[in-house]
């Protein structure tokens, strides 16, 4: 568990990564995580399955299902893996890397529970859904294309970490529980509290939409309430595709890497140095990291130390900047 909060702040998702340790750590000492769960699965068909994560860790759950949702596209093509009683999973693109590794096709998609509604709907002011993401990765003859975006203009996390360290929001991210826009992340976070603002700017319809499909995967398919008070009703829904029952595996990765070296090869815009596609940036943030070391805002690093000390665990000396 803590390996994927590490590998999502080396992937640059500081806030889906380290950020998160002392929030699970609280969510232990609260009950609403169990470690140690016993996950199992509801339901299986040749295709499909349900799994209860019991809520234990998110990533623990968010591994074996994606792990079936693998093992069953190996067998029969395709493979769709749903969640119950599953906590917060952090970066959702780790497992559709995971796949994408194997040369298999995966999608994800995760929604929250009803604590977790910060996402407005085109024109209301109060909450209905959460930041949403999806996530998809195809593999290539190198790294894999890998998308892993909220369906909101940013996830939450992000808006922690300027609050963290002080910092203004960009503009057109959120707006206050009056319906003005704002870029100060305490009148987010103000009671009552605001809201973010769904992707899309002028066409956020569509990133509403996106939202919304997010929701209904992730909680109708595994018999959720989008409503759902309770904790640990995090639903993911993971689709997995064997693209060697379409075409010879070599000659799959052969297409996908043609369309990806078609992409970068559109001249770039004054001021661009290269055309990317998704997960580039990602994969160039991780090895500079894997240098340098991962930087850590202090009110993070504030509430580890915190928690290492209420659990007895001696923490090393962080070196400046990181």
């Amino acid at each position: 568990m803590t390996g994927h909060l590490v590998e999502s702040s080396l992937m640059g998702h500081d806030s889906h990564g380290i950020l998160r340790l002392p929030e699970y750590l609280d969510f232990v000492a609260d009950g609403s995580i169990v470690p140690g769960a016993e996950i199992e699965i509801d339901r299986r068909s040749p295709t499909s399955a349900v799994i209860d994560c019991g809520r234990g860790f998110g990533p623990v759950g968010g591994i074996r299902a994606v792990e079936l949702a693998m093992e069953l596209a190996r067998d029969a093509g395709t493979g769709c893996v749903v969640t119950r009683r599953c906590n917060h999973v952090a970066r959702l693109g780790a497992y559709v890397q995971a796949a994408a590794d194997k040369a298999l096709v995966a999608l994800a998609f995760c929604n929250s529970p009803i604590h977790g509604h910060f996402v407005l709907p085109v024109g209301g002011r109060e909450g209905r859904l959460a930041t949403n993401p999806i996530a998809y990765a195809l593999p290539t003859d190198g790294d894999p294309i890998l998308a892993d975006f909220s369906t909101s203009v940013a996830p939450e996390g992000k808006i922690r970490v300027y609050r963290n360290r002080g910092e203004m929001l960009p503009e057109g991210w959120v707006q206050d529980a009056d319906g003005q826009p704002t870029t100060d992340p305490e009148r987010f976070y103000g009671s009552p509290r605001g809201g973010i603002l769904p992707l899309g700017g002028v066409a956020a319809h569509k990133g509403y939409a996106l939202g919304l499909l997010v929701e209904l995967l992730g909680s109708t398919l595994a018999g959720l309430q989008c409503d759902d008070p309770r904790p640990g009703a995090n639903g993911v829904c993971f689709l997995v595709i064997d693209p060697s029952r379409f075409v010879a595996e070599h000659e799959y990765r052969r297409l996908v890497s043609g369309t990806r070296d078609y992409m970068k090869s559109s001249a770039p815009v004054p001021g661009v140095d290269e055309v990317l596609v998704p997960g580039e940036l990602e994969f160039q943030m991780k090895q500079r990291r894997m240098a340098e070391g991962i930087p850590v805002d202090p009110v993070a690093w504030e509430q580890i130390e915190k928690h290492a000390r209420r659990l007895g665990i001696p923490l090393p000396v962080p070196e400046p900047g990181t």
